[in-house]
């Protein structure tokens, strides 16, 4: 003879609608509430408050608690295909940018071409062609948006001989790059390309000697120096016919957000976005370039002394954009993981600047990884970058490990 399995009582505060069990749900011996695999409805709640009934019974299991295991295995599985999609695709972004890089290389030593001849004729009072530098911006600015690595495109290459050119250049595509993590608009990024590109026209009219001075310099001779951007502006107004908004980065690009820059010492939002954005990426770009009268240093050497010294001249809002985006172990550096694996920062992450996505390069053996092989340190909590490598120090082309 079966025997009746006792009856549980449940308070009515721990009745959720929705909920299934697998027999009914009795008010008393008699009346049932809901039968066996319906759902408890709000308005089943509800009648019960309103009879001022405190509890309910059944000798039947709630189904949810039932299928949790289940519940939690189909989850997995769905995670998991999602991130065998997110693998493809990033697998697929990165194939792309490197079947790019030769293509783009050679295009952007062009543009430095391009400029340079554009940059002449305005020194020299012939005809600026401001449109085909709008629409050099507008190339540099479609492949911005479109590369999801595209910094990476930056490593190794000389765009110009000529300093400010390369400078020029070097400078527009972080700043494109920046204005892509703040959201800025397509139109707006190629604004500001084209900004930026132009900035520091203004230092042609300032002495070579004085540009090559490896040795501080007096204060007649920086009186002298912050003049190009007043040059700068003036010529971009008058001669190439920019519009004031965008000419106003030459003037401005060397202002600083405490109000201690030049020429005019602004402070906060009285400097302009597009300027803003351009004296963060500024100051970096200079700092990973070789000069006259330094070599160039490691991103991430550059990336501290903005974090640090730099800090208070720059628009902190900004900085932790470019930060976040490039890493605080910028996209392009080589470092050592805490497993002993070595690898290449290829992609920052705004929520966590010290946890980027890196391309391992070498295993714990130091042997080269020859597939491609990628690790999101924001899912990997128990590896960390250790330190940052300087390639050279291992006789490494890191652009050519891409």
């Amino acid at each position: 003879m079966a025997t009746s399995r006792k009856k549980k009582t449940i308070k009515i505060e721990d009745l959720k609608p929705g909920m299934v069990f697998t027999s009914p749900l009795y008010i008393d011996d008699e009346n049932i509430l809901v039968r066996a695999n319906e759902p408890i409805k709000k308005t089943d709640i509800e009648k019960l408050l309103k009879w001022g009934i405190d509890v309910v019974y059944t000798d039947g299991d709630l189904i949810i608690e039932q299928n949790k295991e289940l519940k939690k295995n189909i989850e997995s599985k769905g995670n998991k295909v999602l991130q065998e999609l997110d693998d493809i695709k990033l697998h697929k972004d990165y194939a792309k940018l490197k079947d790019f890089k030769e293509e783009f290389q050679e295009r952007i030593i062009t543009i430095g071409s391009i400029l340079r001849r554009n940059f002449k004729d305005l020194v020299e009072k012939k005809q600026f062609n401001n449109h085909e530098i709008l629409s050099e911006a507008l190339y540099l600015t479609n492949q911005i948006v479109e590369y999801r690595f595209f910094p990476l495109l930056l490593l190794g290459i000389r765009i110009s001989d000529d300093v400010i050119v390369h400078h020029s250049i070097h400078t527009a595509c972080y700043g494109g790059y920046l204005g892509k993590l703040i959201n800025l608009s397509k139109v707006r990024i190629q604004d500001l390309v084209f900004a930026i590109m132009l900035m520091d026209v203004g230092m042609y009219f300032i002495p070579p000697q004085l540009r090559q001075k490896n040795y501080p310099l007096t204060e007649k001779e920086r009186r002298v120096f912050y003049a190009h951007t007043i040059y700068g502006y003036k010529v971009l107004k008058e001669d190439a016919y920019v519009k004031q908004p965008l000419a106003l980065v030459a003037l401005q690009h060397h202002e600083n957000f405490d109000g201690t820059g030049y020429p005019r010492k602004l402070k906060k939002e009285e400097i302009s976005l597009m300027a803003r954005i351009a004296a963060v990426v500024d100051r970096y770009a200079a700092m990973i370039e070789d000069r006259y009268h330094r070599t160039a240093k490691m991103p991430y050497e550059a990336m501290k002394v903005l974090l640090s010294q730099e800090a208070s001249h720059l628009d902190p809002r900004i900085l932790r954009f470019f930060v976040g985006g490039m890493s605080a172990y910028p996209i392009g550096s080589y470092v050592l993981l805490s497993n002993n694996y070595k690898a290449l920062v290829v992609e920052g992450n705004i929520q966590s600047p010290l946890r980027p996505l890196v391309k391992l390069l070498f295993d714990d053996s130091n042997k080269i990884i020859e597939d491609l092989k990628f690790l999101d340190l924001t899912k990997e909590p128990t590896v960390t970058i250790t330190k940052v490598l300087n390639p050279k120090n291992e006789g490494l082309n890191i652009s050519q490990l891409i």
